[in-house]
C-alpha cells in the first residue's frame, strides 16, 4: 500500500490548557543559567551564509529576494539554536554515539528549519500587508507581493531538496508536516472560531498557534533526535519540548504586541489589532470585558474599536494571565528537557525556555 506513515504517530494537536488553574509565575525557577547561544556559537555565526549557499540560483532578482532576510542576518536564532541543542542533548542517549555524518545532518536540519521559518515570513508579510520586519522594510515592500511569494516558495523548494539529501524518509515525513501545518494555521487565522464563546475561541487560538509556531519547533526537535538515532521515548520528549516552547514563544509575542514599541519589536506595536487578530491577552481580557467578543468578531474594524480594545486589555488581567500561561508552557518544556540525559546541552535547553519567556523583544 502507498501513503502509509513511516514513523510512529504523535497527536498533532491536543488542547490541554486549564485557564482557571493559572497562577502567578516568575522566572526564579530558571536561574540555573547556561547560555544556549554560546554553546552553538560557531554554528549560529555561519548559519546565514550556509543558508545563502543552499539558496544558490542564477536568477539575480530571485537570488536577491530569497536571500533578503539572510543578508541582514537578523532574527533571534532561537529555532536553529534549539534544534542544534536538542540534537546534541539527545545524542547522549545513543549507544554507540552518533557518527560524524549523523551530527552533520543535525546541523543541516537546523539550517532547513530556519529556511522554512524564513519562507513563512515572506508569505506572512504579504498576507498581513506588513511594512516592516526585523527593524527594516518587509520583503513585500522592497520586492512587491509577487516576487515575495515566489521567494518564499523558492525557499521551501530548496529546503525540501536539502531535506531529501539527508536520506532519511522519516525525517522528510516529519519536516514535511510542518509545511502542511503552516498552511492550516494561516487558514485558521483568517477567521475567528464560529462559536462566540471565550473558552472555545481560546482553544481555537491555541490550535492555530500550534500550527503556525509550535509545529515547526516541535517537529524540528523530533527530527533532530531521530537523525541522531534516539529512541522513540526520547523523540517524544524532544517533540514535547519544542511544542511547549513554541506555544510559550507565541504567547509572549502576543503580550509584547501590547507592551512593546517599534524599536524593540522591529515592527509596529499593536500590529495584531491592526490585522484583526484575536490573541491571548484579548481573549483572556474578554472574560472580564465581554464586549471585547463583539469587537473581535468584527476584527476591530468599527470606529474606535482598536483604541477601546487596547484600553480594555490594559485595564484587565489579560496580560498577566497571558504571561502566566507562557510561563506554564515553558515549565512543561523544561519538564520534557529534564527527561533527557544530563548534559550541558540539556541545561542550555532549560535556559532557552527562560530566555523565551523573559524576553522583551
Amino acid at each position: 500500500k502507498v501513503d502509509l506513515p513511516t514513523i510512529f504517530p504523535i497527536d498533532e494537536f491536543i488542547y490541554d490548557i486549564d485557564l482557571n488553574s493559572l497562577t502567578a509565575r516568575e522566572s526564579k525557577k530558571f536561574k540555573n543559567f547556561v547560555d544556549p547561544f554560546l554553546l552553538v556559537k560557531d554554528e549560529i555565526v555561519t548559519l546565514a551564509d550556509c543558508c545563502k549557499e543552499l539558496l544558490g540560483t542564477d536568477h539575480p532578482a530571485l537570488k536577491k529576494a530569497s536571500q533578503y532576510f539572510f543578508e541582514c542576518d537578523g532574527g533571534k536564532k532561537i529555532r536553529p539554536a534549539m534544534v542544534l541543542l536538542m540534537g546534541r542533548a539527545c545524542n547522549y542517549s545513543v549507544e554507540p554515539p552518533p557518527n560524524s555524518a549523523a551530527i552533520a545532518s543535525q546541523r543541516r536540519l537546523a539550517e532547513i528549519a530556519e529556511m522554512i521559518h524564513t519562507a513563512s515570513l515572506f508569505h506572512d508579510d504579504v498576507i498581513d500587508r506588513a511594512d516592516t520586519r526585523r527593524g527594516r522594510p518587509s520583503a513585500n515592500k522592497v520586492f512587491g507581493n509577487k516576487l515575495s511569494i515566489l521567494a518564499g516558495d523558492f525557499l521551501l523548494s530548496r529546503a525540501s531538496v536539502s531535506l531529501a539529501r539527508l536520506r532519511s524518509v522519516e525525517a522528510v515525513e516529519i519536516m514535511s508536516t510542518i509545511i502542511e501545518h503552516l498552511v492550516k494555521g494561516e487558514i485558521l487565522q483568517l477567521k475567528l472560531h464560529p462559536e462566540n464563546e471565550a473558552n472555545r475561541m481560546f482553544e481555537y487560538y491555541i490550535h492555530k498557534t500550534y500550527y503556525k509556531t509550535g509545529s515547526l519547533m516541535a517537529n524540528s526537535c523530533r527530527a533532530a533526535s531521530l537523525l541522531g538515532g534516539a529512541s522513540v521515548p526520547i523523540q517524544r520528549e524532544a517533540h514535547e519540548y519544542g511544542k511547549r516552547l513554541g506555544l510559550a514563544f507565541q504567547i509572549v509575542d502576543d503580550v509584547l504586541d501590547f507592551e512593546g514599541n517599534q524599536s524593540s519589536l522591529g515592527k509596529p506595536a499593536l500590529s495584531d489589532l491592526k490585522e484583526g487578530l484575536a490573541t491571548a491577552p484579548l481573549l483572556l481580557a474578554s472574560e472580564e470585558h465581554p464586549e471585547l467578543l463583539e469587537i473581535m468578531n468584527r476584527k476591530f474594524c468599527g470606529h474606535g474599536d482598536r483604541e477601546k480594545a487596547y484600553q480594555l486589555v490594559i485595564n484587565s488581567d489579560g496580560l498577566n494571565r497571558a504571561k502566566n500561561l507562557a510561563f506554564a508552557q515553558a515549565e512543561l518544556a523544561i519538564e520534557a528537557a529534564l527527561k533527557l540525559p544530563q548534559s550541558q546541552e540539556r541545561e542550555a535547553l532549560v535556559s532557552l525556555a527562560a530566555i523565551v519567556v523573559d524576553r522583551k523583544h
